[in-house]
């Protein structure tokens, strides 16, 4: 029996952070919720603090995982992630929305795609 969306889904936040930080970046929240939405890693990254939202599919998958980030995606992503700066009296400093993507290969290895600057708050 395989495992579940929410197990697979831990397992990809795991690599994602793993990757994260060894890039530099310093995760300082997992799965931020708020009345609508959540915000799977907040890290803060140079100059930026960094919303990521975290993509786990197996290589196979059909489709671009960028391209699942739909209009309604975005906004509940950028309603957390306004609720986390007001939550913690965060002002005047640079954000950015990342979309992290993690391909399984039938090997046990994987494939991350990073991109910065994924989409922006309009």
């Amino acid at each position: 029996m395989g495992m579940d969306s929410y197990e697979k889904g831990k397992i990809g936040e795991e690599i994602a952070r793993v990757y994260l930080e060894g890039r530099g970046f310093r995760i300082v929240e997992h799965n931020f919720h708020s009345q609508q939405g959540e915000v799977d890693l907040i890290a803060y990254h140079k100059s930026f603090l960094v919303f990521i939202e975290v993509k786990n599919y197996s290589y196979k998958s059909w489709g671009s995982p960028f391209g699942s980030i739909t209009k309604n995606k975005r906004r509940s992503i950028i309603h957390a992630a306004r609720t986390y700066l007001y939550r913690n009296k965060i002002k005047n400093i640079n954000s950015r929305f990342d979309v992290l993507s993690i391909y399984h290969k039938r090997d046990g290895s994987h494939q991350i795609d990073h991109l910065e600057n994924a989409f922006f708050v309009n």
